[in-house]
């Protein structure tokens, strides 16, 4: 009689073990879960040539979440085969939120190459938005940037991709840490529109064919 009572207490342990253990992993999130910084709205450049690239980037007329606007500057560098992302929202005011759909920004960029060897190179960038994941899906278009026999007469003192960003020109340069104004030159001029659409996706519209300036335009210098 003993034995039947240790052999019931012993199956009724297994039933609640078992079932506890159901609960937990029915419980879980199933799959990659989205997390809270990943909603944000964000805007890729990645370098597919063979040269550094360095690029002004000047975003327009921001409305900012607290309704007032404002014009941001950047400064990007990306090391051939790498990539860098500014977080348009956080830059905005939004953070951890997607921009409101609807939401265009105008940008001026200008782009140069930098393997400071007083010769010409052939500038292959693409340009991509997304929102709501932390890395672009299938369906996130990609604006494609190519441009040969550009000069590359420039260097910059980096090893690795990065962008520096600021409202104030005179911080940006602190952030920077060399002159770019003698360090590099961005000869390509380009403009265009940032556009979020309702779904989050994102849609990157040239305004101008992509074309050399005679007056190097630099945010820093």
């Amino acid at each position: 009689m003993k034995q039947n009572n240790l052999i019931i207490a012993i199956a009724i342990i297994a039933v609640i073990v078992i079932a506890a253990l159901a609960v937990t992993t029915f419980m879980k999130p199933q799959g990659q879960q989205t997390s809270a910084t990943d909603q944000s709205t964000k805007l890729a450049f990645y370098n597919n040539g063979t040269t550094w690239v360095s690029a002004d980037f000047v975003l327009e007329n921001v409305t900012l979440k607290n309704g007032s606007v404002q014009t941001i500057y950047s400064e990007v560098y990306i090391k051939p085969n790498g990539s860098v992302t500014l977080d348009l929202s956080a830059l905005a005011g939004y953070n951890n939120e997607s921009l409101p759909a609807g939401t265009t920004i105008p940008f001026m960029a200008w782009f140069g190459l930098n393997n400071a060897n007083n010769s010409t190179g052939n500038l292959n960038i693409a340009l991509q938005g997304w929102s709501n994941t932390s890395q672009p899906q299938p369906y996130d278009q990609e604006l494609n940037l190519t441009y040969t026999g550009l000069p590359d007469d420039g260097s910059i003192n980096l090893t690795d991709s990065a962008a520096y960003t600021d409202t104030d020109m005179n911080a940006l340069i602190q952030k920077v840490g060399f002159d770019d104004s003698t360090n590099s030159a961005e000869p390509l001029d380009v403009q265009g529109t940032i556009t979020v659409n309702d779904d989050g996706t994102v849609t990157i519209t040239l305004l101008n064919t992509p074309t050399l300036c005679n007056v190097m335009a630099h945010i820093i210098g």
